[in-house]
């Protein structure tokens, strides 16, 4: 029985090289094969042997699914790069990254944009190149033969700085392979996903091969093509401190700690809400990390603690559970977290700003609508007064005000 299995395993295996061989001979008829290490030189122009290049080797398993080696990410010096081109799972991403970090947020510039289409057979291929290549935006600089799959890459002429950029070059990468989904499977992936090389060892035990279509592209040519328009990233203001606002700002400062823990020592939080004072204490002391050292916050706990159990207010929990509550508080996924929040937590009462809720400028548009309506809520009083027979100085001494500021601000009334 194994053996069947094995034979039809082989068999397959014989057809799906045959099939990359196959691939291979159509894109010779039709462009120039490139070497890999040409292609390497073209990707990487910048890079000297002794610079690094990120390699993300994926997780090996066997036949019953057990793992033989976890994916890692490794970074290999350029003039050692092809002692690895015997694994069929390492892969490099068409990237640079800050300090050689690999991480989307640490993305500094891409040096091309890749198509990863999955399951690409000759004839295919053959129909793609015959009949549909024409109904493309723009040729893809090189095609490479990654196995049972094909690559189509569009290489960047300089390499495209994303600072700045970061929305164009991800919308870029998203456009080209949508384009292609219409015509093809296309497995779609972000502009840091690492792909195979050329010289690299391939699934189905063949070495992937790249072929040259034509000349790299800048990325405003790209952008153009593709009917794009640049978007830069706006600019968000720091707010200032507001009152009633105490939480919301990332970085607390250090008066707010510490009138927080004379609150707690003077007033001790009503029963049911002492676990929960520790973790908004944790809360604060992480808002006001930058002036309140992690060490001097724990400090805290045990005197908060301490002075619970000198009131006799029978806590109910061990100092052990205390700091673990502070430690779910101080936690950067609470950073915003509101002023009415931190109240519920400690059983106060919240008591929100003069402006309710709203921001400056709306509450001074409040405000001048407020006045205007008292404006004319006075000046119809006034009228009825003057109806009634009263004079300047009586009418001047109901409101409250000077005769000479009465006639200045509502002489017209009189008129």
């Amino acid at each position: 029985m194994y053996r069947g299995f094995a034979e039809q395993y082989e068999s397959q295996r014989n057809n799906l090289q045959q099939e990359f061989e196959a691939k291979n001979s159509i894109l010779r008829s039709r462009f120039l094969e490139v070497a890999p290490v040409d292609y390497l030189s073209t990707i990487f122009p910048d890079k000297g042997y002794e610079d690094e290049l990120i390699v993300v080797f994926g997780t090996v398993k066997d036949k019953s699914g057990n793992i033989i080696e976890r994916g890692t990410v490794k970074r290999i010096a350029l003039e050692y790069i092809w002692n690895i081109a015997w694994r069929s799972n390492a892969y490099i991403p068409y990237c640079d990254f800050i300090k050689n970090y690999y991480h989307s947020k640490t993305l500094k510039s891409v040096k091309a944009f890749v198509v990863d289409c999955d399951g690409i057979t000759s004839t295919r291929l053959k129909k793609i190149l015959k009949y549909l290549w024409s109904s493309l935006p723009a040729e893809p600089t090189h095609i490479v033969n990654s196995g049972q799959g094909v690559h189509f890459v569009y290489v960047l002429s300089e390499p495209g700085d994303v600072k700045g950029l970061r929305w164009s070059v991800n919308k870029l990468n998203e456009t080209i392979q949508d384009t292609f989904s219409g015509l093809l499977n296309v497995d779609k992936h972000p502009v840091v996903h690492p792909y195979r090389f050329p010289g690299f060892l391939t699934k189905i035990n063949t070495v992937a091969t790249a072929f040259k279509v034509r000349e790299p592209y800048t990325f405003e040519e790209l952008m153009k093509v593709f009917k794009l328009q640049p978007k830069k990233a706006k600019r968000t203001e720091k707010k200032g401190k507001q009152k009633g606002e105490l939480l919301v700002l990332p970085n607390g400062r250090r008066a707010f700690f510490e009138w927080v823990l004379r609150k707690l020592f003077m007033n001790p939080p009503i029963p049911g809400r002492r676990h929960n004072s520790f973790f908004a204490l944790g809360i604060v002391a992480y808002k006001c990390r930058r002036e309140v050292p992690y060490e001097e916050a724990l400090e805290t706990i045990p005197m908060v603690y301490e002075d619970m159990m000198d009131r006799n207010l029978h806590i109910g929990f061990t100092i052990e559970e205390a700091y673990s509550a502070f430690q779910k508080g101080y936690n950067p996924k609470y950073v915003r977290a509101s002023w009415k929040y931190l109240c519920g937590l400690l059983g106060w009462e919240y008591r929100p700003n003069k402006r309710n809720g709203r921001s400056r400028e709306e509450h001074l548009r409040y405000l001048q609508k407020l006045r205007r309506i008292q404006k004319e809520e006075k000046e119809e009083h006034i009228k009825r007064l003057i109806a009634r027979g009263y004079t300047k100085s009586e009418i001047a001494e109901m409101l409250g005000m000077t005769r000479r500021n009465l006639n200045k601000t509502y002489g017209y009334l009189f008129k």
